[in-house]
């Protein structure tokens, strides 16, 4: 079993988990400093505070999960076809990170811990497994 992970490049998959969840508290950014800026456009001068917060509280609960799940194979793609010994395990633990890192995230902005975390991690884990496949499937046809 040791043998079966020692290829992992370790770097590679911290970095791609890390990256998952930055771009996707990037991506979040887009539509709120657009909403931001649209409100200082209608009162000409400083937008309110409370209204930029209302909207980014409604959200990013329902957008960052999905964002999410797209950048996670994405970004294990993208890893796996970089590498040359890659294999899908090396994204299945980019899921995994990712999936950790997005429970911490939650936690750390006041949300609890329940199955759904869980079950958060088990998707995007699979999610970077399915990345690393199709990406180790095309490197090995490249």
């Amino acid at each position: 079993m040791a043998g079966r992970f020692r290829g992992v490049q370790a770097r590679r998959v911290l970095g791609g988990g890390f990256a998952v969840i930055a771009l996707s508290l990037l991506v979040l950014f887009v539509p709120i400093i657009v909403y931001a800026f649209v409100l200082a456009v209608r009162v000409r001068g400083v937008p309110d505070q409370t209204a930029i917060n209302s909207f980014a509280a409604m959200l990013s609960p329902a957008l960052t999960p999905w964002v999410e799940r797209v950048l996670t194979p994405a970004v294990a793609f993208w890893i796996v076809r970089r590498a040359a010994a890659a294999t899908p395990v090396d994204g299945l633990f980019v899921g995994l990170v990712a999936g950790l890192l997005s429970v911490g995230v939650t936690l750390a902005f006041g949300g609890v811990l329940a199955v759904s975390s869980a079950v958060v991690v088990v998707i995007l884990a699979g999610l970077g497994w399915l990345g690393g496949f199709v990406g180790h499937r095309m490197s090995a046809r490249s």
